[in-house]
């Protein structure tokens, strides 16, 4: 039996079976992977996000063990790891970690009715555990019963895909999502000269960027408290929620305590690795909208909306991370991902529902790191269509040796990969983030890093100037935002790198410029 999962283009993406075997050692679960390499970080990464997603036991650190709120007998931690049953995949595409266990998502078609619904979950044994709050027949349904075996639950998921009441079913799977920040350490480099390169500053004279005009960075948290981002931020985005002030984390469920509180919160030694840590997502932000007058972003005078749909490196719910996209494109009018991570039909619904109903109507422009494994394919979600797919760019006007290439490439931006790094916010948490507290890596106070790159750096700038140019227009359409950026974007590397098209599969269509942009901008008629 070939397991997989249909995407919404119709597609099969073949899901590869790793063997987990679960035991009890002491008082604790322990888990053993087989069936390909992997490395120790792996087997702890599948066992946490069992423990944080499916309530499958852990101990609390006071000596006991729980499953979810409730505490485990000795004698019974081995029968309630077998009924914990859940099952680890290697994706076909994208040769991520997924998990899977006792729920799909299921959204129905519009027509459908609710009496039709439930007369198809009851046949096949399945019942509704929770709505979507951002479309009124979307469901997670839970087998409660545990009729079937995962892999049996999502052969149902394909069968279910093919019935007239369902527009998809998929899965709910947790995921492993890859941030896109290089781990090649550069040179110092204390001045942006990323900015000069794509000559920000001329660009600035024709705007700066509107208040109005947000960019939301969906990552592993902002630094909400630091000096250079905190003047940025959206305030109370959502004035039906009070309890929202200032973004959400979309890791855990809306009925956590801290689901309105988007800062970094997950800490590992060492704390300057990204591995374990949450120091990503305030570098992407100074980058896009840092306000200087240390660190400035691209868009210095835009707002910033934090929305954290990661705890570090720990596997994410696909539900979770689709549902961030859709609250997003409520609230901004860009939105920046400086990751990548396996297709799935909620994300790809998601997306296309953002960039063309998102931004009250106009559609959110969606930017997306095209991924560093040096690989002939854009990662996904960058690949998708309605995605900007950004690659990288050295100071030496050379594609980064990381920045994958593929035909979806739209443009490159500069980023770490020659003699130079990134210059840009850094966690201001005393003792955490790319930079600790070394005057070599940015600053002794340790607000600022000098060592940012990848795909991860080159899409915030992208977003940063999508921003300028919305702050210009506002009236721009996502697809006349990635015309308008391709348009104006410069040539470079060796000349034989691009087609009779004007488009490179290393550079996409050149290196963004700025003020070539907003001239371009500036000169449509309306």
């Amino acid at each position: 039996m070939t397991l997989g999962y249909r995407t919404t283009d119709g597609s099969i993406v073949t899901l590869k079976p790793i063997a987990a075997q679960s035991t009890p050692l002491g008082d604790a679960p322990a888990l053993k992977l087989s069936g390909r390499e992997y490395a120790a970080m792996s087997t702890g990464r599948v066992l946490r996000a069992a423990q944080a997603h499916f309530d499958y036991p852990a101990p609390d650190g006071d000596g006991a063990v729980r499953a979810g709120a409730k505490t485990v007998a000795a004698d019974e931690l081995g029968a309630l790891m077998a009924r914990k049953r859940f099952a680890v995949f290697e994706d076909g595409e994208s040769g991520l970690l997924r998990l899977a266990y006792r729920e799909l998502v299921l959204r129905f078609r519009v027509d459908s009715t609710r009496a039709q619904q439930a007369q198809l979950l009851k046949k096949l044994g399945l019942s509704k555990r929770s709505g979507n709050a951002f479309h009124a027949q979307q469901f997670v349904v839970v087998d409660a019963a545990r009729r079937y075996s995962v892999e049996a639950l999502i052969e149902l998921a394909l069968q279910l895909g093919e019935q007239a009441l369902v527009e998809f079913a998929t899965p709910n799977f947790i995921s492993q999502y890859t941030r896109c920040a290089s781990s090649a350490p550069p040179s110092p480099a204390k001045a942006q000269w990323h900015l000069a390169m794509v000559r920000a500053r001329q660009a600035w004279a024709l705007s700066q960027g509107r208040k109005s005009i947000t960019v939301a960075v969906l990552d592993d948290g902002v630094d909400v408290e630091h000096p250079e981002l905190k003047a940025r931020l959206k305030r109370k985005p959502d004035p039906q929620e009070p309890r929202d002030l200032l973004g959400r984390d979309f890791y855990v469920p809306d009925s956590a305590a801290d689901h309105f509180d988007p800062r970094p919160k997950r800490f590992r030694m060492p704390f300057d690795q990204m591995n374990g840590n949450d120091i990503h997502g305030s570098c992407c932000a100074g980058v896009a909208v840092g306000s200087g007058p240390r660190g400035f972003g691209m868009a210095p005078r835009c707002s910033l909306l934090p929305v954290k749909i990661f705890h570090a490196d720990d596997l994410a719910s696909d539900a979770r991370v689709a549902d961030a996209v859709r609250y997003a494109a409520q609230f901004a009018d860009v939105i920046s991902c400086s990751w990548g991570g396996p297709r799935s039909p909620d994300l790809q619904a998601a997306i296309a529902d953002a960039s063309t109903q998102g931004r009250a109507g106009r559609g959110a422009v969606i930017v997306c790191a095209a991924g560093n494994d040096a690989a002939p394919r854009v990662s996904y979600p960058a690949a998708d269509a309605h995605c900007i797919a950004v690659g990288a760019s050295t100071d030496a006007r050379l594609q980064a040796d990381y920045s994958n290439s593929g035909a979806q490439l739209a443009v490159v931006a500069p980023s770490s990969g020659g003699a130079k790094g990134i210059f840009c916010t850094d966690v201001a948490l005393p003792g955490r983030g790319f930079n600790i507290g070394s005057v070599a890596a940015g600053g002794a106070d340790g607000l600022f890093t000098n060592d940012f790159g990848g795909t991860s750096s080159a899409t915030p700038l992208v977003a940063g100037l999508a921003a300028l140019m919305l702050s210009l227009k506002p009236q721009l359409s996502p697809a006349q935002v990635a015309a308008l950026l391709k348009r104006s974007a410069v040539k470079i590397g060796p000349p034989g790198s691009y087609d009779a098209n004007g488009h490179s599969k290393a550079y996409g269509h050149g290196m963004v410029d700025a003020l070539k942009t907003l001239q371009a901008v500036k000169a449509l008629k309306p």
